[in-house]
């Protein structure tokens, strides 16, 4: 009878373990934990907080990619902006210069003091459109570069002419 009353013991504990389970072990009781090993309640569980783990690795991933780009796109923009500020500086280096020389002309030659008054007109005048370019914060870089290229042919132009007043 032994045997008989540990089946029916066996038997009450298995029905009772499917009546009322929980599926977080914490909550649950023994029965309940037996009856979630047996029916893979806990794998499942596992395996979903596994899948949802991975899949915010993977938005982590994308993030970080996506930050790189940025920074990447960032430091082009930084040695962009440097370089462009450099052709600046060049600039009006270049423009002292010739403000230099041409007053050095002048002292030489009273009689092209007309000649030298309007070169430094002219001078003045690249060298506030030159400013007005490195101030404009508003115009995208390529348009910069074309007006800075079209500043540096001015420039030459007016060069040549320096020079030759200068009579280089």
């Amino acid at each position: 009878m032994t045997s008989r009353t540990l089946l029916l013991a066996l038997g009450s504990a298995l029905a009772l373990s499917a009546c009322q389970t929980n599926q977080d072990p914490s909550q649950g009781g023994f029965l309940s934990g037996l009856s979630n090993l047996n029916n893979g309640t806990y794998e499942r569980r596992v395996q979903e907080r596994q899948e949802a783990l991975e899949n915010e690795q993977d938005i982590n991933l994308q993030r970080n990619r996506s930050v790189e780009r940025l920074n990447a796109q960032s430091a082009d923009v930084r040695a962009s902006r440097n370089a462009a500020e450099a052709d600046y500086l060049q600039m009006n280096r270049d423009l002292s210069s010739m403000r230099s020389r041409l007053a050095k002309a002048q002292a030489a030659n009273a009689s092209k003091k007309a000649e030298a008054d309007a070169l430094q007109k002219q001078i003045d005048a690249l060298a506030a459109k030159a400013k007005m370019v490195q101030q404009d914060t508003f115009t995208p870089e390529a348009d910069k570069q074309a007006r800075l290229d079209a500043l540096r042919a001015e420039r030459a132009a007016l060069e040549r002419e320096v020079d030759l007043l200068v009579g280089r």
